[in-house]
C-alpha cells in the first residue's frame, strides 16, 4: 500500500541497497536464536546497555509504570582514568 520508503520503519544496506528477503530470515532467525526471554515480576528493575545489546518487548496488556534514567557512556577520558 505505501512501499518500502512509505513504511515506518525499514532497513537498508548503508549504501541504500535494499537486503534480500533470505538475508532478512537469516538475520531474524539469528536474533530469535540469541533471544532471552522473561516475564517480569513486581518491583524488577531491568538495565540495559545499548552498546552491547540490541534489545525490544513483546506485545504487552494491563496497568504497568516505566522509568527510565539514560546517561552518557562511561570512558577512560570522562573521569580522569587515563
Amino acid at each position: 500500500m505505501f512501499g518500502p520508503e512509505g513504511l515506518p520503519s525499514n532497513t537498508y544496506y548503508g549504501d541504500g541497497g535494499e537486503i534480500p528477503t533470505d538475508v532478512m530470515e537469516h538475520l531474524r532467525a539469528a536474533y530469535r536464536a540469541a533471544s532471552v526471554r522473561f516475564d517480569y515480576q513486581r518491583d524488577d528493575v531491568l538495565v540495559v546497555d545499548n552498546m552491547t545489546a540490541a534489545h525490544g518487548r513483546e506485545p504487552f496488556t494491563g496497568p504497568r509504570k516505566i522509568a527510565v534514567a539514560m546517561a552518557e557512556p562511561h570512558t577512560p577520558e570522562s573521569t580522569g582514568d587515563i
